[in-house]
């Protein structure tokens, strides 16, 4: 009898330790959660409801290769990433992969000339989307 109670009592303080650290894991976590809300502004999403759209019918893949000059010397492969901001602008353009040269260069030129960018948005507001854009020359 004496081992059941001890047993007993063994099972009981380790079911009130679990269930004491389980509150105050799960209050930590909410408490981190709330803790470092970010601003809208300020993320920058991959997809969104209503993708960012150059005006008119132009494809954004056409509208970089017809702004790389014929005379640049670009063949190959270049994947270039750019952000489409919330006003409609491209900042942040940037080769990931491509030859080197001056073709890099010619890519990262005619991403910076693209016309504003009717905005991305998500849940209504615009937002910041990001792109990343494989060109074959």
């Amino acid at each position: 009898m004496t081992f059941f109670r001890s047993s007993r009592r063994l099972a009981l303080a380790g079911c009130v330790f679990l269930a004491a650290t389980g509150a105050a894991a799960a209050q930590t976590m909410s408490n981190a959660v709330r803790a470092a809300p970010t601003p809208d502004s300020a993320k920058v999403y991959t997809y969104v409801e209503q993708m960012p759209q150059l005006p008119g019918k132009a494809s954004i893949v056409a509208s970089i290769q017809q702004g790389v000059a014929p005379g640049s010397g670009c063949s190959g492969k270049v994947f270039v990433y750019f952000v489409v901001g919330p006003s409609g602008t491209v900042k942040d353009a940037k080769v990931i992969k491509g030859p080197d040269g001056g073709c890099n260069a010619a890519v990262l030129a005619a991403v910076r000339k693209l016309p504003r960018f009717r905005s991305g948005r998500q849940n209504g507001k615009p937002v910041a989307v990001s792109y990343t854009v494989p060109l074959t020359f």
